[in-house]
């Protein structure tokens, strides 16, 4: 049987037995403790399930974490027709839980993890600042997922968690923001800019609020993304760790 619960001090510590592979839930849960955690048969051994929140109201989308059959089957059964997402799933359990499932969309990733021995930002010779919430809608112009609600979440994702900008005559130059679930991104440098150090500079600093904050640096970059997926690997202590999977699944 499916049941629902909160956040726990056990729920945290079987997530970090998996730490780097679990990082985007542990980053969810951290920052929206009303989310809503599903257990099968109440037992943490099975793994869990998260359910996305915005507002305090409970929405189709989920973080999974778990490889057992019977709780994704019955878990799947319980929700209501629609159309659902799911966020950063280990690439194993997302191919396990898409079999025979109606998939419309996927954007498979690869997720870097940072393991120590950061530079310092001061060696670009540049000083970010962070993004102001006036800074969402030029952001959002260059979003990849853009569309007519994207704005809303640049916005809340700006007021609500760290970033770093470059300016150049007081016009935005290059930026790093954080999703929800702690990874960072998206990282955008306008064209003019990049043969310059602006992606780095702001990369570091950004890095460099999340481990001040106890924060474990992460990102999620799709895989046909090479130029994105090279710049991760020669940023100092960034290492591969795993694939994931976004996708979305209609049931009707």
């Amino acid at each position: 049987m499916v049941t629902k619960t909160r956040q726990t001090k056990a729920v945290t510590e079987y997530l970090e037995r998996e730490r780097s592979i679990n990082l985007n839930i542990l980053g969810y849960l951290g920052n929206f403790a009303e989310a809503e955690v599903y257990l099968y048969n109440d037992d943490l051994k099975n793994g869990l399930i998260v359910s996305g929140v915005v507002d305090g109201v409970e929405q189709d989308f989920f973080y999974l974490c778990t490889s057992f059959d019977d709780f994704l089957k019955e878990f799947w059964e319980s929700l209501a027709p629609g159309h659902k997402c799911f966020s950063g799933v280990h690439a194993p359990v997302a191919r396990l839980f898409q079999k025979g499932k109606n998939v419309v969309w996927q954007n498979p990733c690869k997720v870097f993890v940072y393991n120590g021995g950061l530079e310092r930002v001061e060696d670009s010779g540049c000083v970010c600042q962070s993004l102001t919430v006036e800074d969402a809608e030029e952001v959002d112009k260059y979003y990849t997922f853009r569309s007519d609600d994207s704005i809303h979440y640049i916005r809340e994702n700006i007021s609500r968690f760290d970033s770093a900008c470059l300016r150049v005559d007081g016009q935005l130059a290059a930026w790093c923001c954080m999703h929800e679930d702690n990874s960072m991104g998206p990282l955008f440098t306008k064209e003019q800019h990049r043969k310059s150090k602006m992606a780095w500079a702001v990369t570091l600093a950004l890095m460099e609020k999340l481990i001040a904050k106890r924060i474990t640096p992460y990102v999620q970059i799709l895989e046909d993304n090479a130029v994105s997926i090279g710049f991760a690997e020669k940023i100092k202590g960034m290492e591969y760790s795993h694939d994931c999977v976004w996708f979305g699944i209609d049931k009707l």
